[in-house]
Parts: structure tokens; sequence; C-alpha cells
């Protein structure tokens, strides 16, 4: 039987690659914030003599850059608080050991992240080629971000399903970094009868 810091051992470099797609996509949400606070309201021009503001000091693209124009601004950022929020939750779970790995829920993660990051893929690819000024196409940084997104799915199902409850090889400390480079299919004995 495995003690408790056996398990928090093994979630532990899960827990890390997690919290460093969180604060970048943490990074994504201030610096649009950071933006966000330094525009005039839609319809009224900044005055000309303007203070300088956080965007003037800071070397970052332009907002519109961080902006994908998909959803309403103030809907999009309550939107990212939210998955940050959720995030948050699972990074915790992680490093403090807590999580509770299952097979299932690793499918499911993994074909979900495989999905978002194969569109996303995509439409970075399209907009990087032949549509770069389509509204949605040629938003680069918030797609970017998306597969930011997609590969924490991927890594937190990867956890799942390699520790979770079908038959798979126990997980090894290492499994977390070997994820970058050794996704490998997942094993039929985890597949519904």
């Amino acid at each position: 039987m495995a003690d408790a810091s056996s398990g928090r051992r093994i979630s532990h470099p899960y827990g890390w690659l997690l919290l460093g797609l969180l604060l970048l996509f943490f990074f994504r949400v201030a610096a649009q914030l950071i933006w966000g606070a330094g525009r005039a309201p839609p319809g009224r021009r900044a005055p000309a003599a303007a203070p300088a503001t956080p965007t003037r000091r800071l070397p970052l693209p332009p907002f519109e850059t961080w902006q994908g124009g998909a959803l309403p601004y103030p809907l999009l950022v309550s939107l990212q608080l939210i998955i940050l929020v959720a995030c948050g939750r699972v990074v915790w779970s992680f490093l403090s050991g807590t999580v509770v790995p299952s097979g299932k829920k690793g499918r499911l993660l993994l074909v979900l992240g495989w999905v978002y990051f194969v569109v996303m893929g995509i439409r970075l690819l399209i907009g990087l080629t032949v549509a770069p000024n389509h509204f949605w196409f040629g938003a680069i940084v918030p797609t970017l971000f998306h597969l930011v997104l997609a590969s924490f799915l991927l890594v937190s199902g990867s956890f799942h399903t390699a520790s979770g409850s079908c038959s798979v090889a126990p997980v090894s400390e290492g499994a977390a970094w070997s994820f970058c480079f050794d996704m490998g299919p997942i094993p039929q004995s985890c597949w519904p009868a």
C-alpha cells in the first residue's frame, strides 16, 4: 500500500507544469487588463495630453492584439477570470497532493484537449498563411493562449490517464516531464468495452 507522500510526489511534477501554464494564461489576462485600463471608452477619444498610463511604460503589444474580437470584452474578461479560478483549483490539488486520479476523467480531458489543440493549431496555421486579416483566424496572440489552455487539459489528462483506474503501469516521478516528449497511445484497457 502506497503512503500519502507517494501520491504527492507523483502529482507534483504535473502540478508544476500546470502552474507554469496557468501563469502564462494569467500573464495574458493581466496584459489585456492593463491595456484595457488605459483605453478610452468606445465612441470617446482619449485626451491628447493624457497622463502616462501603464501601457505607455510597458512594452506590450496593442490592445487589439490581445483581444480576438469574437466575444465582447467584459464577457471575455469574466470568462477568463472563471478559467483562472478553476485552473488555480486544479493546480492547488496537484501541488497539495489531493488530486484523485481517474482514468475516465483522464480520457475525457485528453480527448477534449487534443480536439481543442488541433482546432487552435489549424486556426493558427490559417491565420499565419491564408487569412492573416480575418478577425478570428488572424488573432495570433489569443490563439497561442488557447494552445496554452489546451496544453493544460492535456497535462491534466495525462496524469489522470497514467494514474487512473485503468490498467496501465504506475506513474513514476518523471512521467510528467516525459509527457512533453512522448504522449503515446492510450492503452486499450482504458477504453470502454
